[in-house]
């Protein structure tokens, strides 16, 4: 039986106001997410980001449509195993 993958979705923003008037908008709505800094495999724009869980984007499309908060889109990205590495 193949491995399920395990991905984190990542919203995307063109300056760190409209990710913060985003994640003010999801709070408010019931949607969990939280901030956190911009993968670098998904976008050069804003360093910050909101993730959120693959069952919560179809709510989060709704509430960034209601909201006319701008995004530079939505990233899926495959997690990495944790690897420790010492200094």
């Amino acid at each position: 039986m193949p491995e399920q993958e395990s991905c984190d979705y990542y919203i995307l923003f063109p300056n760190h106001q409209e990710g913060l008037r985003l994640h003010q908008e999801l709070k408010a709505a019931g949607v969990p997410c939280m901030i956190a800094p911009t993968p670098r495999s998904a976008s050069s724009f804003c360093g910050m980001s909101l993730r959120l869980a693959e069952d919560q984007v179809p709510s989060a499309m709704q509430v960034i449509a209601a909201s006319g908060v701008i995004i530079e889109g939505i990233a899926r990205i495959q997690r990495q195993p944790f690897q420790y590495r010492a200094t």
